[in-house]
């Protein structure tokens, strides 16, 4: 980009602030309301949750503190969940005898089974947690990516049929009908 671009682009941001700033919008105070807005049943996406997770193994968290801390930062059912599961570790249980407090709201099942599963070999066998982790958040983008696709080519099929019906009319009406006329005089 050029100098005038960014001129532009520059231009273009501070009519947004000073726009912003008349309106009454204050942005800060908003952005900080925003976790007090979060509704009390708001269940975070796994891949992020894992994110969290790598995070705080990265910063020399033990398994159980770092489930913990995941769990206060996502608020809600998730800590709850998260929190009896570290309790669970810390008095001795095994992993999978920890994570049977798991919830039965369908997203935070799904979410608490695919930390189960990222996590159960390195608390059993001591493998890197966060190579696992990783290779669990490549899982979930996979299956995402594979998710949107699919519904992108049924979308696709769907708007075949209403996209025939307004064209269709239209080149007759425009391009065929006009031809045809053009040809009887």
């Amino acid at each position: 980009m050029d100098a005038f671009g960014w001129a532009c682009c520059a231009a273009v941001c501070v009519a947004f602030a000073a726009g912003a700033a008349c309106v009454g919008v204050d942005v800060g105070a908003r952005l900080f309301a925003l976790p007090e807005r979060l509704d009390g049943d708001w269940v975070p996406n796994a891949a992020l949750v894992l994110e969290l997770l790598a995070a705080a193994l990265e910063g020399g968290q033990s398994i159980p503190d770092a489930l913990r801390a995941v769990g206060a930062c996502c608020t809600g059912p998730c800590a709850g969940a998260f929190a009896a599961v570290s309790d669970g570790l810390m008095e001795g249980a095994s992993w999978d005898e920890a994570w049977v407090c798991a919830p039965d709201e369908p997203r935070l099942a799904a979410v608490c089974s695919a930390v189960r599963d990222a996590l159960r070999e390195s608390w059993n066998g001591g493998v890197a947690a966060v190579a696992q982790i990783d290779a669990a958040r490549e899982q979930l983008d996979t299956m995402e990516r594979m998710g949107i696709e699919r519904a992108a080519s049924k979308l696709s099929v769907r708007l075949l049929l209403p996209m025939g019906l307004c064209f269709l009319p239209a080149f007759l009406c425009i391009a065929v009908i006009p031809t045809i006329i053009s040809f009887i005089r």
